[in-house]
Parts: C-alpha cells; sequence; structure tokens
C-alpha cells in the first residue's frame, strides 16, 4: 500500500504543507501534480 504513488504523494503533501488526509483526498489530480512539482522545483535549488 505505501509503494502507491498516490499513497507517496497524499504524504509528501501532507507532510509539506500540513494538509489533512481530507483536504489532499479532496483535490484534483491536476493540483497533485502542481504541487509535487513545485516541491521538486524547491528541492532542485
Amino acid at each position: 500500500m505505501t509503494d502507491a504513488p498516490l499513497a507517496q504523494a497524499s504524504f509528501r503533501l501532507a507532510r509539506a504543507f500540513g494538509w489533512t488526509p481530507q483536504q489532499v483526498q479532496s483535490m484534483t489530480m491536476a493540483q497533485v501534480k502542481l504541487y509535487l512539482t513545485l516541491l521538486d522545483a524547491e528541492q532542485d535549488t
């Protein structure tokens, strides 16, 4: 279960932004992708 990409993304977003599981669950896939892209870009700098 923890290897599932969606579970990993949810954990990463919740940890980075302090969001609850319900908040992450209510996001669209486009929003999830956007925030993950922003986190990746931040790590590259």
